[in-house]
């Protein structure tokens, strides 16, 4: 219901992300695996495996569908840094649609390209940073600056679309969007890939190797359990 949800004293250990993510709904493997793990390595090809910061942002837009629901377990917990971000897209999308409507439209009407390269793996798609229902809702953001890809559009255009990319990031970067948080270890947290935009502080993993282990899981599982877990609420409730 709100994008977001907290599990805390799991075990700090590799393997239990895994044991517990089922019961939510059903893992996606990916070109990284059933897993991935977020730490610091030597030359990251990707900025996540760093100890710098991360904006906010979704994960993997580039790829087809694009992951409904994300999980991040923290196995080892940074003591210097690395606090998480986390904002909701949904609420950042309607506010700029009250304080600019013409940033807004652009921004749902425009198809942005994504791509991901790396050495054994080549996504793109194209969709919307703002995604609507047929009725005008709000029903998706992807945000990965990242991952953009450079937008062929003639000049004014180009200009309007970038203004409001600006406009809608800078909204991201406002404290009063952001919940940010320390995690401590054992903890899980579990958020819609389309509508929770998350990133974290810098962090320092000299002393202590900050070690996350994460997985995506379809929407449709997600969903599916949810619905089962109230069929069976309420056939107990008679």
């Amino acid at each position: 219901q709100d994008g977001l949800a907290f599990l805390q004293d799991l075990p700090a250990e590799e393997g239990a992300l895994l044991d517990v993510a089922p019961l939510v709904g059903r893992v996606l493997e990916t070109n990284y695996g059933l897993t991935f793990d977020v730490r610091s390595v030597a030359r990251p090809e990707n900025l996540a495996y760093s100890d710098l910061g991360l904006g906010l942002h979704t994960d993997n837009p580039y790829r087809e569908p694009v992951p409904g629901f994300q999980a991040l377990h923290v196995v080892v917990a940074s003591n210097e840094g690395g606090e998480s971000l986390f904002a909701d897209g949904f609420a950042l999308a309607e506010h700029l649609r009250s304080q600019a409507p013409e940033d807004f439209a652009i921004l749902t009407r425009t198809a942005v390209p994504f791509l991901y390269c790396s050495k054994d793996a080549e996504l793109y798609a194209e969709r919307p940073l703002i995604q609507l229902s047929t009725g005008g809702a709000v029903t998706a953001v992807h945000y990965n600056s990242r991952s953009i890809a450079p937008l062929h559009l003639p000049g004014r255009e180009a200009a309007r679309f970038y203004r409001a990319y600006r406009a809608f990031a800078a909204l991201m970067r406002e404290p009063r969007f952001q919940l940010r948080t320390r995690l401590a270890a054992g903890t899980l947290v579990v958020f819609d890939n389309q509508r929770t935009l998350h990133g974290r502080t810098p962090f320092s993993s000299a002393r202590l190797p900050r070690h996350l282990r994460g997985c995506y899981l379809t929407r449709d599982s997600v969903y599916s359990e949810t619905a089962l877990l109230r069929r069976q609420l309420r056939a107990g409730a008679a």
